[in-house]
């Protein structure tokens, strides 16, 4: 499958360089790089929140698992195939890259978060927009020389599966895990994080473990799944209230964000940790945090504020 692949993307580039010869252009450049920036991580740190603060949880919640999935998926397959990007020269490299290509991290979160929140709409004109900005993002991949059009392709296939597997699964095991005591609900919210960190693949070319992507998608996932416990069992936020209070909670919750995102970020540059253990460690609690304001210390917070039920 691998030599396969290979084959197929040595012949692509041809496309790649009339890609970028028929449409390179300051502009374009600049509007390929927004759309991906819409599949970065800093993207969904505001659009995450953004969703279960202001517009649904179940949304919010739907979104933050789409992310997470999908993102661990297309690095589980990144690293255990470890097919390259394409080569410069004679692509063009207008996006700094050090992970292997197949399949593209951008289209698989991209397909899993659109298709999933498009499914939940369901509203043709939603359809139509995540639509445009799955094939935007993917289109920017290969507009800017980091990603075959296979990576692309494989990567919208792999999303949709993503959003398929939570759409179909998560109504099922909602019910249950929701009698669950709040004890099992954590234990078995860290056992799960803990097994996804396990089995991820090692990149062949670093002595480290576990690898830092992992760690930040176990930590994040964790954090969100021990918010949401505590939501169920004690704060039962609620969404709705004037646009005006969904809109200070935001900002007030940005602020809380940024301080979690932020602050363990400045230990870890500041401490002078010579193993690599413990500085994942650390980055696993950073964003156990990022997630746990996100579904819990945030939604708290708003309570206490007046700005939420």
């Amino acid at each position: 499958m691998i030599q396969w692949l290979q084959h197929i993307n040595e012949a692509s580039i041809p496309f790649i360089l009339w890609v970028q010869g028929t449409f390179q252009s300051d502009g374009m450049t600049a509007l390929m790089r927004f759309f991906s920036f819409l599949g970065t991580e800093y993207f969904f740190l505001l659009a995450m929140p953004f969703i279960y603060w202001t517009l649904s949880k179940r949304w919010g919640v739907m979104t933050a698992l789409a992310l997470v999935f999908s993102s661990y998926v297309s690095g589980f397959i990144k690293w255990t195939l470890n097919i390259p990007r394409p080569p410069s020269p004679p692509v063009q490299k207008f996006w700094h890259e050090t992970s292997p290509g197949f399949i593209s991290g951008h289209a698989t979160t991209a397909m899993g978060v659109w298709g999933t929140l498009a499914a939940l709409a369901r509203r043709a004109w939603f359809w139509a927009l995540a639509g445009l900005l799955a094939f935007s993002i993917g289109f920017s991949r290969i507009y800017l020389g980091v990603h075959y059009p296979s990576d692309v392709i494989g990567g919208w296939i792999a999303g949709l599966l993503v959003a398929a597997a939570l759409l179909w699964g998560l109504p099922r095991l909602e019910p249950r895990v929701r009698t669950w005591p709040a004890g099992m609900m954590l234990m078995a919210a860290f056992a799960f994080s803990l097994l996804l960190l396990a089995i991820f693949p090692i990149d062949p070319e670093s002595p480290f473990w576990p690898a830092a992507s992992a760690v930040q998608l176990s930590g994040l996932l964790f954090g969100m799944l021990a918010g949401l416990a505590w939501d169920v069992k004690r704060l039962h936020f609620r969404v709705e209230s004037p646009w005006s209070r969904r809109i200070l909670r935001f900002l007030a919750g940005l602020i809380l964000l940024a301080i979690f995102y932020v602050g363990p970020k400045l230990i870890l540059d500041a401490l002078p940790l010579d193993s690599y253990l413990a500085l994942q460690t650390i980055r696993f609690l950073r964003y156990a945090l990022v997630g746990f304001v996100v579904s819990g210390l945030g939604p708290w917070l708003f309570q206490k504020l007046s700005l939420a039920r």
